[in-house]
């Protein structure tokens, strides 16, 4: 699989998740500042979807038990030594959002656990 349209640019809202299914897999994007982030949208501690959360800042706060998730990196704030939330590569182009879900970025055979890029 490669990059996969998945929505407008202008539909992925400020604040807030917003959920789509690429290949199956239930994702939630979200927009910070000019930058759009994807990740498996559930929450494991509950199963809910990490999209119905709030987003503050770069941190979405599950709307089930409080849990919170970088949305950069899919880790706990403060704590890269723990499981993270499978996070997925993203591109946007001519206002189109392009998720590819087989790009995990925060995989640990990648070297990018915990580690932060600039929002």
């Amino acid at each position: 699989m490669a990059f996969e349209s998945v929505a407008r640019l202008e539909d992925v809202p400020s604040g807030r998740g917003h959920h789509v299914a690429v290949a199956g897999l239930p994702v939630a994007l979200f927009r910070v500042g000019d930058t759009v982030y994807a990740m498996e949208d559930r929450c494991p501690h509950a199963d809910a979807r990490l999209s119905g959360g709030s987003l503050e800042g770069c941190v979405v706060i599950c709307p089930v038990h409080g849990w919170d998730f970088d949305v950069r990196t899919g880790f706990k704030p403060d704590d890269a030594d723990g499981f993270a939330i499978p996070c997925y590569a993203v591109r946007i182009e001519a206002g189109e959002v392009f998720v590819d879900v087989e790009d995990e970025i925060n995989h640990p055979r990648r070297g990018r656990r915990g580690e932060v890029s600039p929002a």
